[in-house]
This record gives structure tokens, C-alpha cells and sequence, in this order.
């Protein structure tokens, strides 16, 4: 199984710990997004006032993962990398997009997945203040390095 950490430095985005959450939890990126294990960030948005009502977003989804063959290679659910989206961004632009765009047959390659998530992460905006190009671009790479860890051609 592969860490948080590691995908994050394949996909050349740098990181670290986000100072109010427990040290090592909670990553912010250089694009100023919160990342870390879906268990971390729901717990930790459920704690944090500021963050009451978003979500711990997989950047991968695990039905993605299920669908390439490539989940048992995968970390388990809970463990996953996720980062920290507003509700609006996440159900009303990312997950809308990506249910429209993914094909809907059982299996998926990964110029399709690829396709969708870079449809769907070019409508998230600039929600953390890292720039829209920039979000993009560490979303995009961890999705690139996801694949490459994983194997996915």
C-alpha cells in the first residue's frame, strides 16, 4: 500500500502539516488545499467550526478504483487520500461532473477517467485561495500519480 506522503511527492505537490490540526493529520498543499485520509478530514471538519458542512473528497474515486480492477492494491476506504471541499464544490460541481462524465459501464480505462476528473476539478473554482490553476494542477497530479502507483495504463 502506498502513504498520503508518497503520492503527494510523486505528483509534485508540496506539503505541510496544516498547523491546527493534530501535527502530521491534516496536510495543506502549496495550492492551500487541506489533504489527508477520508477518516482525518471527516473527523477533523466535523470538529472544526470553520469546516462544519464539507466533505472529505476522494481525489480518486474508490468506485474508480473498483472499476479499473485496482482496488486491492488500493488502500482501504477510510484510508484513501481525500482533500477538504466546500459542499457547493464538491456535490454541485465535482460529483455532478464526474457522475455525468464517467462511463457507466462496470469497467473504465484511464484516458476516460482522466477525461472526467480533468472536467470536473477545471469546475471546482478557487475555493481556498491557491488559484484555480494551481488547485488543478495538484488534483491532476495526484490523479496521475494514483494511476502510476497503482499500474493503471
Amino acid at each position: 500500500m502506498y502513504t498520503i506522503q508518497e503520492v503527494l511527492l510523486i505528483a509534485g505537490v508540496s506539503f505541510s502539516p496544516y498547523i491546527p490540526a493534530k501535527p502530521g493529520k491534516v496536510l495543506i498543499t502549496g495550492a492551500n488545499q487541506l489533504m489527508s485520509t477520508y477518516a482525518t478530514l471527516h473527523a477533523y471538519q466535523k470538529s472544526e467550526r470553520d469546516y462544519k458542512g464539507w466533505h472529505a473528497h476522494h481525489v480518486l474515486e474508490n468506485d474508480d478504483l473498483l472499476r479499473l480492477g485496482v482496488h486491492l492494491s488500493a488502500p482501504a476506504y477510510a484510508d484513501q487520500l481525500c482533500v477538504l471541499l466546500p459542499e457547493r464544490a464538491h456535490v454541485g460541481r465535482v460529483n455532478s461532473i464526474l457522475r455525468r462524465e464517467n462511463p457507466t459501464r462496470y469497467q473504465a480505462n484511464r484516458k476516460e477517467l482522466r477525461k472526467a476528473y480533468a472536467e470536473a476539478y477545471s469546475m471546482i473554482g478557487n475555493y481556498c485561495g491557491g488559484g484555480e490553476a494551481a488547485i488543478r494542477k495538484e488534483l491532476m497530479g495526484i490523479i496521475d500519480a494514483e494511476f502510476q502507483i497503482l499500474g493503471v495504463i
